[in-house]
């Protein structure tokens, strides 16, 4: 297993972060790895939905998990078939929000083991999660996070 876990702050309201990273659906806006996701009806621990994703061995499709989710609070999403995962954790900060962000695998087989190795596994994982923040950071700090801005 490896991982990379990131804290940052976020010069946006709480709600405004969360609308990003606590909805799924929203991932292709600022995930740059995320295309689409689809199937997912509600917000809810336990529901899958959909994702196609960009890898280092070109676009795949695959089933996540919300595993854990705290409303305004605390995400965690894995993918069924890899064992990747993220978990985002917010916390307001006055004005502003603190994230602690982790993302890795745990991956499911030999396959996704030796696929992580090639892909670099905490440098993969590292560029992910530095993407992943600049994306929220970029939409959130201009106010445009809330749909319908």
């Amino acid at each position: 297993m490896s991982s990379w876990r990131q804290q940052a702050l976020i010069d946006a309201p709480v709600e405004e972060v969360w609308s990003l990273v606590g909805d799924p659906n929203r991932y292709p806006e600022w995930a740059g790895d995320v295309l689409e996701v689809t199937g997912l009806a509600s917000r809810a621990e336990g529901e899958t939905y959909r994702q196609v994703t960009r890898t280092p061995l070109g676009k795949t499709e695959t089933t996540f998990e919300i595993e854990e989710l705290d409303e305004l609070h605390e995400i965690k999403l894995r993918c069924q078939t890899s064992g990747y995962y993220s978990r985002w954790v917010l916390t307001e900060a006055r004005e502003s929000t603190f994230v602690d962000v982790e993302i890795g695998a745990e991956p499911t087989s030999l396959r996704y083991r030796a696929l992580n190795a090639a892909a670099g596994g905490k440098r993969y994982f590292r560029r992910l999660a530095d993407g992943a923040i600049d994306g929220v950071r970029r939409i959130a700090e201009r106010g445009g996070a809330q749909r319908g801005r």
